[in-house]
């Protein structure tokens, strides 16, 4: 329903124009509490202030749900948005059980009231009273949480920039791949980085990108590539996790690689502790991406969904902020889910298959303090 009606508008999704009645509804049926207790006998103040509480959490319901429509909608968003966007969406979930509770309440001592002097002021009135303050201060930070992503970060806005990334930094050309293949590696803000590596950086594996602890170190290995430029090429016959520099916990991880001689799967691991601890999310050549993670023996689906089968160079990107996880292949939202990401750790590449494959890139942002 969400998305027929924002096609009949000009915005992305109806999120921007929902989101507004909760706000109103929720201060308005706090004014007419308050002016109901004030007059006390105006039967039509309380029986519409027990209205007002329950549309109230009716608009916050419909403005939760088309926020969640509205987040497989806005495509790739600034890394540090990432954390923001989290805690929006965690605190409309918060802010939609507190009203729904508060209605509820207020609804059951109208009923309770009826046939007796509206004057009184009974202990299911002050109980609901209480919730909704409490509703009132949820929806308040809720609110300058989704006007700091849109004003701040450019979330929704088609014109907004994202935030300046570590690939402005010049890179080198092939002819000097002679260099310490380190120089490839840029540091980036928030403590991040990007590294771009060239065909001829063979010394990279084992220096800057590494099989993790209990990988199999026959499964990868580097070669020099066919030609020269922008690109390592990995020979792959089995399954590996490779990890990059630093530990992190809130991220956001891009990558490019290309897969065109490649059979298998292809992915990003954060929060790598071992070949089989970390959070991943994988793309099969034969069409399935998936969120999951891995703590020994055990596996958690966070969410998998069929894709197009990809060929050629694959744009991935991974974030975790908070218990909030998402994939994205070539820009697209391609999974979502929840769930505990573990203890803060490394970041890479996870690669099952046979073949070569190339990585052109690889970006990694903090989303948040880390």
């Amino acid at each position: 329903m969400f998305e027929f009606l924002a096609s009949m508008m000009s915005l992305p999704n109806i999120h921007p124009v929902v989101v507004h009645f909760p706000v109103a509804l929720v201060f308005t049926a706090l004014a007419v509490e308050v002016a109901s207790l004030i007059t006390r006998r105006q039967v039509w103040l309380e029986r519409s202030a027990a209205l007002l509480y329950a549309l109230a959490a009716g608009a916050a319901g419909a403005a939760f749900l088309a926020g969640r429509q509205a987040a497989g909608t806005i495509g790739v968003i600034p890394a540090r948005a990432e954390a923001v966007l989290s805690n929006h969406a965690d605190l409309a979930l918060w802010t939609l059980v507190v009203l729904g509770i508060a209605a509820a309440i207020r609804v059951a001592a109208s009923i309770d009231d009826r046939g007796r002097s509206v004057s009184r002021f009974s202990i299911l009135r002050a109980t609901g009273l209480l919730v909704l303050l409490i509703a009132v201060g949820l929806i308040t930070r809720t609110a300058d949480l989704g006007g700091s992503l849109v004003y701040r970060y450019g979330v929704g806005v088609n014109a907004a920039e994202s935030e300046p990334a570590a690939s402005s930094a010049p890179q080198p050309a092939a002819e000097e791949a002679v260099l310490d293949v380190g120089s490839r590696l840029v540091n980036g803000e928030y403590g991040g980085f990007e590294w771009r590596p060239l065909s001829a950086d063979v010394a990279a594996f084992g220096e800057l990108i590494s099989p993790a602890p209990g990988s199999e170190l026959a499964a990868v290995s580097a070669v020099a590539g066919r030609s020269e430029g922008a690109g390592l090429e990995l020979a792959v016959d089995g399954a590996s996790l490779l990890v990059l520099p630093g530990t992190f916990g809130d991220v956001v991880v891009e990558a490019e690689v290309d897969i065109s001689r490649f059979e298998g799967t292809v992915g990003i691991a954060h929060h790598v502790a071992a070949a089989n601890v970390a959070v991943l999310f994988t793309v099969s050549t034969g069409g399935e991406a998936s969120l999951l993670r891995r703590n020994g023996s055990e596996v958690e689906v966070f969410d998998s969904e069929g894709v197009a089968a990809p060929n050629g160079v694959l744009a991935l990107q991974s974030s975790v902020a908070g218990h909030h996880f998402k994939g994205f292949m070539d820009g697209q939202m391609v999974v979502h889910g929840h769930g505990d990401s573990g203890e803060p750790g490394g970041v890479g590449l996870m690669v099952d298959g046979k073949g070569i494959v190339r990585v052109v890139r690889v970006t990694v942002t903090p989303a948040g303090d880390n």
